[in-house]
């Protein structure tokens, strides 16, 4: 069974200094995985220099907690809004962490290691550098809804496809990317700041799905 992490490459649209969110922005996530409650996620964004830093925490709750279910990844981009910098902690029950390093390097493309519970190391390497992973993905989307065509970086190596885009009845966009098992699907509300309302990852292990929790 392997975890799940991706990341997403395409052409860029014109780069918009005007982001519709604002720095020191925090979402909250019901989450559940592969239908139980696990807890509260944390999805945050903060400026840096040049860029933005989204972080994103589960507080474990109930079984989860006791079974030691964990999630923690955090994404640096540039002024590009690609990816930089990405790093995921996946903590499975009865399995361990899983964890996955990615980096980009300019004029090189951009490189990822993963190392699984057992303290086995697999690597890839892609010539591509406009790239994003799963947390810059939700931002990206907001502030270039236009996106379409992508390439999902999964194991082992790129997924093609388009992104179905489609809109609910009351206004909510529901951006979707299903191919060979891989699922991510986010919605957004129809307010000025294209607020993620559902945010899921899934693949042959199950699904990962966070609903927003008003405030």
């Amino acid at each position: 069974m392997r975890p799940f992490a991706l990341a997403l490459v395409f052409t860029a649209p014109v780069f918009s200094q005007t982001v519709p969110w604002a720095s020191g922005e925090q979402l909250i996530y019901q989450l559940s995985w592969q239908g139980m409650d696990v807890g509260k996620f944390y999805l945050s964004a903060h400026s840096t220099e040049g860029g933005w830093r989204f972080h994103g925490r589960l507080e474990p709750q109930g079984l989860a907690a006791l079974v030691g279910y964990g999630l923690e990844e955090e994404s640096i981009t540039g002024p590009d809004h690609y990816t930089n910098t990405f790093w995921r902690n996946l903590t499975e029950p009865f399995k361990g962490t899983t964890k996955l390093s990615f980096a980009r390097t300019p004029d090189e493309g951009c490189s990822a290691t993963v190392i699984q519970p057992s303290g086995k190391v697999s690597s890839w390497h892609s010539p591509v550098e406009e790239v994003l992973d799963e947390l810059s993905l939700i931002y990206y989307a907001r502030l270039y809804p236009e996106v379409r065509q992508v390439n999902l970086v999964d194991y082992p190596g790129l997924a093609q496809g388009t992104l179905q885009v489609n809109k609910t009845p009351d206004g909510t966009a529901v951006y979707r990317f299903v191919r060979e098992g891989l699922l991510v699907e986010v919605r957004y509300r129809s307010d000025p700041q294209r607020t993620p309302t559902r945010i899921i990852f899934g693949r042959d292990f199950g699904q990962i799905e966070g609903r927003l929790l008003e405030r």
